[in-house]
C-alpha cells in the first residue's frame, strides 16, 4: 500500500465499514497493517476483528490480527489466535507465525511474576523462536532466540546464538524493510557487548523507519525489556526517538472589548512562531487539543504544516461551541476553524449534546483528551508531553487553560510553557475580523449537569434460577455488594437495584473502577453451590463516564441521575463479557487521565451497543498487573 497518512487511512476504513463482509481480507489486511505502521494498533485490531470472527476468514488475516493484539497488550487473545492459526496450517507455518507465538510468550513472559509460570513461559516462548530461526534461518526470530536466551539466564547460548544472527544479517542486502536489519544488528551488538555499534544501528533504524512509528515502538519496548535484566548505557534508548506526542492547551484570543488584554490579536505572530519552535525542538508528531480561536487554531496549523497527526476534541455540540469560542473573534478565524477541522486526523466530542450553559463540559473535555494522549503513549512506549500558551497573571475557569495545566502538572509529567506577558507584540496587527459572525443560540437549562461515573451490572444465569431458588440468590448477592460498599473510603452517590440488576453512580472514576473489578472478582470467585445454587452464575458490568442531571426523585424520595449518558451506560452493559468489565472509550480516557496505574485497558473494538444504539469502540478493564 503506498505510504498514506493516518488521515487518509481513516477515511478509507470509513468508507469500507458498510461493506465490510465483501471487502477482499487482502484490502483490510493492507489497511490494518498500515494502520500499524503509523502506531495505531489499536485501529487496526477495528479493521480486522469483525471479519476475523467470520467464517472463512484467511489464515494471514488473522494472523495480522493477533499481531495487533499482541501490540495492545490483549496477549490471551492474541496467543489463542495465533495457535489456532498454527494449528491448522497446512504444512511449515510462515516464519511469521511462529515469531509471533514466540514474541506472545515472550510478552507474557515478562509480566509474570518470578516462579515455575514464568520459567516455563520463557522456556516456550524460546524454543519457538529457536525453531523458526533454525527452520528458516530469518534472523527476526534468530534475534529473539538470542535475547530471550541471554534474558533466562543462558549467556552461552545467547551469544552463540548473537554472533550467528550478525553473520546472516550482515550478509542481508536489498531489504525493502531494512529498518528491521538494522534494530536486528543493534540487538546482537548488545548482547554482544559493542555498545557503540549499537547505537549507531538503532539510530540508522529510526531514519529508514521514517513515519512507521509503531515499527520503532516495537524497538524501543524490546530495548526496555532488555534493559530490565542487563545493564545498558543511558544513551541508547534515546537514539529510538519517536516523534513526540503533545497535548496542547492555551488563551482563546481575547475578545473585543476585554478589559485588561490577555491574548490580544497583536500577539498572534508571536504566539505562532513560539509554537513553531518548540515543537520543532520537541520533534513534535502527534498532537491532542480542541479547537477554539486563539492558542489551539495556531497549534493546529503548526502542527499540520509539519505533516503531524492532529486529533481534536471538542467539548459538545459543534454549533454550541463556534458560538462559545471561534465566532466572535469574527470570519476569518470561522474560516480557520473549518479549515483545520476538515485536514484534522480526527475530530471527536466530549459529548454530542448540546452546551446548555454547563461549563463542566469543557474540564470533561479536557480530560478526555489526556487521557487519550496518555493511552497512545502507553502503546508507543513513551509518555506525552504538554505545551500550553498561558498567561498565569489571570485566573482560570472550570476546563479553562489553567485549569488542564493543572490536571497535567498533578500526572507529574512534563509541561513547557509560552508565557504570553513576555511575548514582544507586533507592530502589524492581525487581519481585520471586525464583522461579526451570526452566532448560534445557546440554549440554557435550570439544571447545570456532573460529570460522574455510572455502572450497571447483572447476573449471568439468573434467569435459569428455580423460583425457590431466587431469595437465597438475591440475599447473597446483594449481600456481597453490601459488603464491598462498606469497606469503601467513598461510597456510591447513588445506588439502586432490581431483582438481579444494579446500578451504581461514582463521583470519582477510579473508585467506580475499583469497586467494579472487586464486585466481578466476588461474584465470579464465589461457589454458588454452597448456597444451594447452581454453577455457572456470574455477572456482567459495563461502565461509562458523561455528564447528569442530578435531581429529586419523587417515587424514590431521594436524588437520582438523569439524561442520554445513563442511558448509553444501560446499553453498554448488555454487550460486555460475563465475568468482565466493559468500558466505554470516554470512561477508558477519563481513567487514563487520572494517572492511577492500577488499572489496564486492553481495546475490544468499535461493537455494538444493546437496543440499536449504535456502535461504540469499548475497552476491557482489568487490573495493571498480569494474570487477567
Amino acid at each position: 500500500m503506498p505510504d498514506i497518512t493516518l488521515r487518509e487511512v481513516l477515511d478509507q476504513w470509513d468508507e469500507l465499514k458498510p461493506q465490510m463482509r465483501s471487502v477482499p481480507d487482502a484490502r483490510l489486511s493492507q489497511l490494518a497493517e498500515r494502520a500499524m505502521d503509523l502506531g495505531h494498533a489499536t485501529l487496526a485490531c477495528e479493521i480486522l476483528r469483525e471479519r476475523c470472527r467470520l467464517p472463512g476468514a484467511s489464515p494471514e488475516l488473522r494472523y495480522l490480527c493477533a499481531l495487533a493484539l499482541a501490540r495492545i497488550g490483549s496477549h490471551s487473545e492474541a496467543s489463542e489466535l495465533i495457535e489456532a492459526v498454527l494449528a491448522e496450517a497446512i504444512g511449515p507455518a510462515p516464519v511469521d507465525w511462529l515469531a509471533l507465538a514466540g514474541r506472545i510468550a515472550k510478552d507474557r513472559w515478562a509480566s509474570l511474576p518470578e516462579g515455575e509460570d514464568r520459567r516455563q513461559m520463557g522456556r516456550t516462548a524460546l524454543v519457538r523462536y529457536r525453531k523458526a530461526w533454525e527452520d528458516t534461518g530469518d534472523v527476526f526470530p534468530g534475534i529473539n532466540a538470542a535475547t530471550l536466551a541471554g534474558l533466562i539466564g543462558d549467556a552461552t547460548l545467547s551469544r552463540s546464538l548473537a554472533q550467528a544472527v550478525r553473520a546472516k544479517a550482515l550478509s542481508i542486502t536489498g531489504e525493502v524493510e531494512s529498518h528491521w536489519r538494522e534494530a536486528t544488528l543493534a540487538e546482537a551488538s548488545i548482547l554482544l557487548g559493542d555498545f557503540e555499534s549499537a547505537e549507531g544501528h538503532y539510530r540508522a533504524a529510526v531514519v529508514i523507519a521514517g513515519r512507521q512509528v509503531g515499527d520503532i515502538a516495537s524497538m524501543r519496548r524490546q530495548l526496555k525489556l532488555i534493559g530490565r535484566h542487563l545493564l545498558l548505557p543511558d544513551r541508547l534508548l534515546p537514539a529510538l526517538e519517536l516523534p513526540g506526542i503533545v497535548v496542547f492547551t492555551g488563551h482563546l484570543l481575547d475578545a473585543p472589548g476585554r478589559a485588561v488584554p490577555r491574548f490580544p490579536a497583536s500577539l498572534e505572530a508571536a504566539v505562532a512562531e513560539q509554537i513553531a519552535e518548540r515543537l520543532g525542538a520537541l520533534n513534535a508528531g502527534i498532537g491532542y487539543t480542541s479547537a477554539a480561536c486563539g492558542a489551539d487554531l495556531l497549534f493546529i496549523e503548526a502542527m499540520l504544516a509539519r505533516g503531524a497527526e492532529v486529533h481534536v476534541t471538542l467539548p459538545f455540540d459543534r454549533g454550541d461551541f463556534i458560538a462559545t469560542s471561534v465566532s466572535y473573534a469574527g470570519p476569518g478565524w470561522l474560516a480557520r476553524f473549518e479549515s483545520a477541522l476538515e485536514r484534522a486526523t480526527s475530530v471527536t466530542y466530549g459529548v454530542k449534546e448540546r452546551y446548555l450553559g454547563d461549563d463542566a463540559l469543557f474540564s470533561h473535555a479536557g480530560s478526555l483528551m489526556l487521557g487519550a494522549a496518555m493511552l497512545r503513549a502507553r502503546q508507543l512506549e513513551t509518555e506525552p508531553l504538554m505545551l500550553a500558551v498561558v498567561d498565569h497573571r489571570f485566573g482560570g475557569l472550570v476546563g479553562g487553560t489553567a485549569d488542564l495545566i493543572g490536571q497535567w502538572a498533578r500526572l507529574g509529567l512534563a509541561q513547557e510553557i509560552i508565557d504570553l506577558s513576555v511575548l514582544p507584540e507586533s507592530s502589524a496587527m492581525a487581519a481585520d475580523d471586525s464583522a461579526a459572525v451570526s452566532e448560534v443560540a445557546i440554549r440554557q437549562h435550570s439544571l447545570r449537569r456532573e460529570v460522574r461515573a455510572m455502572l450497571f451490572a447483572d447476573m449471568v444465569g439468573y434467569s435459569r434460577l428455580e423460583e425457590e431458588d431466587t431469595p437465597a440468590f438475591l440475599v447473597n448477592f446483594l449481600g456481597a455488594i453490601a459488603d464491598i460498599l462498606s469497606r469503601c473510603e467513598r461510597q456510591p452517590v447513588f445506588a439502586n437495584t432490581w431483582g438481579d440488576g444494579l446500578y451504581l453512580v461514582f463521583e470519582a472514576i477510579e473508585d467506580g473502577a475499583e469497586i467494579a473489578l472487586q464486585i466481578r472478582d466476588s461474584v465470579r470467585d464465589r461457589d454458588w453451590t454452597l448456597f444451594g445454587l447452581p454453577q455457572g452464575m456470574n455477572i456482567r458490568i459495563g461502565m461509562h463516564t458523561g455528564p447528569v442531571f442530578r435531581a429529586h426523585d419523587p417515587l424514590l424520595g431521594r436524588d437520582n441521575y438523569f439524561g442520554s449518558h445513563v442511558n448509553r451506560a444501560a446499553r453498554i452493559e448488555p454487550v460486555a463479557a460475563a465475568g468482565s468489565v466493559c468500558v466505554s472509550a470516554e470512561m477508558a480516557y477519563a481513567l487514563a487521565a487520572t494517572g492511577d496505574r492500577r488499572f489496564a485497558l486492553d481495546y475490544l473494538g468499535c461493537l455494538p451497543l444493546a437496543k440499536g444504539a449504535g456502535d461504540a469502540p469499548l475497552y476491557r478493564l482489568r487490573r495493571s498487573h498480569a494474570g487477567e
